[in-house]
């Protein structure tokens, strides 16, 4: 997996997270175990109603991109909120 950052010469605050641009930044993450379509919104939902969501995309408790972890099926929320 690559930094956005570093490789696009870009600041996280104006990149868009399309569902395309979270689908090629995760093509070479080795955990094929994601969830369902239905976990993924309703733990991003949560993520989003969260006041320690950064720009819409990354957690200020453990700085992961929220559309990462959210995706991966054993992954958790270190505030436990899902």
């Amino acid at each position: 997996m690559f930094c956005p950052v570093c490789e696009n010469k870009t600041s996280l605050a104006s990149m868009e997270m399309t569902p395309e641009l979270v689908e090629e930044m995760t093509e070479s993450e080795p955990v094929a175990d994601f969830c369902g379509e239905k976990l993924l919104e309703y733990r991003l939902k949560l993520c989003s109603e969260c006041t320690r969501l950064i720009s819409g995309m990354t957690c200020a408790e453990c700085g992961c991109f929220v559309q990462f972890r959210a995706r991966h099926s054993t992954a958790h929320c270190v505030l436990n909120r899902w």
